[in-house]
């Protein structure tokens, strides 16, 4: 009789933004949304893109490119909107302790924008490597860690750190 591994796994959605693969874990997603027209703000942190409504909401729409210390990006056709629960809905998640204080989350809908979606990857936490230390110390603030696949890497992003902006980290 074979023995049933006892192991933890999370469920990763995986998304493009110039040509990367990064992943959040689904736990902390609310929807993913195509993109719609984006009202710039002014006088804003140029890490946000601006806001958008959707079904009634005021959504913030957050450039992880520029928070990972890149450029911003231009609205693609095909790009698309990853909006994380609020503070209040991911307390309803069981079985789930955010690697981030969910209180940063707030209760205002956050959006991030990204090229396109991927997969959603069920993945073993020990197949989930730390972040590579030849990093810069910026980028890797915002990483939770590497998932080293065949096709390529998928980066784990942490999006408690990425809507804090933290910009006391260099």
């Amino acid at each position: 009789m074979a023995r049933k591994k006892n192991m933890s796994s999370r469920q990763i959605v995986t998304f493009l933004l110039d040509d990367v693969v990064y992943g959040f874990d689904i736990r902390i997603i609310k929807e993913i949304t195509p993109s719609v027209p984006i009202t710039p703000v002014p006088l804003i942190r140029h890490e946000i893109s601006g806001i958008v409504t959707i079904r009634g909401l005021v959504v913030l729409v957050m450039d992880i490119a520029v928070i990972l210390g890149g450029n911003k990006q231009s609205i693609r056709s095909m790009a698309q909107i990853m909006i994380v629960k609020t503070t209040r809905e991911l307390g309803t998640v069981t079985d789930f302790r955010p690697s981030f204080d969910a209180e940063v989350l707030g209760d205002k809908p956050v959006g991030f924008l990204f090229d396109a979606v991927g997969d959603i990857l069920s993945v073993e936490t020990s197949a989930i490597e730390g972040t590579p230390s030849h990093l810069k110390e910026h980028n890797r603030h915002y990483m939770e860690g590497v998932i080293n696949l065949k096709s390529q890497p998928v980066i784990l992003l942490n999006a408690g750190k990425l809507i804090s902006i933290d910009t006391t980290v260099s």
